[in-house]
């Protein structure tokens, strides 16, 4: 989706020099990478994980020269990111509840592999917690570097590049089935230092790597949301404009997220239109009217018309075709992931 987004967006760019139209910003509701049954209503995460040493995965160098390794505690790390996870999650309606497990249960210093649950270990862990499903964050590992530099010992510049990575598996009681779910992010952030200003020069960096760590956790943890539960995207549409005053009154209502009157509109001069190109453009239009109010069917038909008709007097090559074949097979996917986030949400 993402890559045809960017696709979409070129286009757009490489047809403003020729073409009259207008951008919308919308929000598109996607499925979750897992599909969980009716009976599952309550799930709870679960730290798996071990403790990273401190002195392990962290360097510091400054002045391009002096090059050492820091200490760094990951401390309350899995927990922010158990905690960020079953917030993300709770935020959509699938489960009933969600729960944090809060007892310790990995007691080993083997903080660089995953010690996963046995699908026995699993459901007693269900049994005893009356839950119907877990998520367990089975390895959290992080490594960062620090560039520290001097200038003219009148200013610190603090770079940090920080990097998350680590597995999360979900296990449902009483099923063999187990998703695995690896994850691996990364931070780049600047610091600078002005000792006159401050009155002194940071010597210490530990507290700027433990905030890029505690925020790698909760970032991470959000974005894993999205094999769990549905979640909501940024997209970019477009819809033609044109010099007449039916074409402009469509686009009025479009403006103002009108989009049962701008159909209206462009249905009518669509009856009426001979031109091949109006007709592709107004195809378009009405597909994102479509789209726009929900009926994905509907829009992924005049989508596709308005595709076959450039297809034919265009060509397979040219630009607004290609936009338009891109467009057809997101809303395709988009009918398609709306039966499966209904099927998620177990409505009827």
């Amino acid at each position: 989706m993402r890559n045809a987004v960017y696709i979409i967006c070129f286009f757009l760019f490489s047809l403003s020099s020729c073409l009259s139209y207008k951008t919308v910003e919308i929000e598109t509701y996607n499925p979750a990478a897992i599909t969980f049954p009716p009976e599952v209503g309550t799930v709870m995460i679960v730290n798996n994980s071990a403790q990273q040493s401190d002195s392990v995965g962290h360097r510091y160098i400054r002045n391009m020269s002096e090059d050492s390794i820091m200490c760094v505690s990951a401390d309350s790390t899995a927990y922010i990111f158990c905690i960020s996870l079953g917030e993300a999650i709770a935020e959509s309606p699938v489960f009933d509840d969600v729960r944090i497990c809060e007892d310790t249960i990995r007691r080993d210093s083997l903080f660089y592999q995953s010690v996963p649950f046995t699908q026995s270990e699993a459901d007693a862990l269900c049994e005893d917690y009356g839950v119907d499903a877990l998520v367990s964050l089975d390895k959290i590992v992080f490594y960062s570097v620090v560039f520290d530099t001097r200038i003219r010992g009148e200013m610190s510049i603090c770079s940090i590049s920080a990097v998350i990575s680590g597995e999360a598996r979900v296990f449902r009681a009483r099923r063999k089935e187990v998703h695995i779910l690896p994850f691996l992010d990364s931070l780049e952030w600047t610091v600078s230092d002005e000792p006159f200003y401050f009155g002194y020069a940071a010597t210490d960096r530990t507290p700027e790597v433990q905030y890029a760590m505690r925020y790698l956790a909760n970032h991470t943890a959000y974005k894993l949301r999205t094999n769990i539960v549905p979640y909501w995207t940024e997209s970019r549409r477009w819809y033609y404009t044109n010099l007449s005053s039916e074409w402009k009154r469509g686009s009025v209502y479009a403006a103002a997220g009108k989009w049962e009157q701008a159909a209206l509109v462009w249905e009518q001069l669509l009856s009426k239109t001979k031109s091949w190109k109006n007709q592709a453009r107004l195809s378009s239009n009405l597909a994102l009217c479509n789209e726009m109010k929900g009926d994905f069917d509907k829009a992924v038909s005049y989508s596709e018309n308005s595709y076959l008709i450039l297809r034919e007097h265009v060509g397979e090559d040219g630009e607004e075709t290609k936009l338009q074949r891109q467009y057809a097979e997101i809303l395709k996917k988009r009918s398609d992931g709306d039966k499966t986030v209904s099927s998620q949400l177990r409505e009827k």
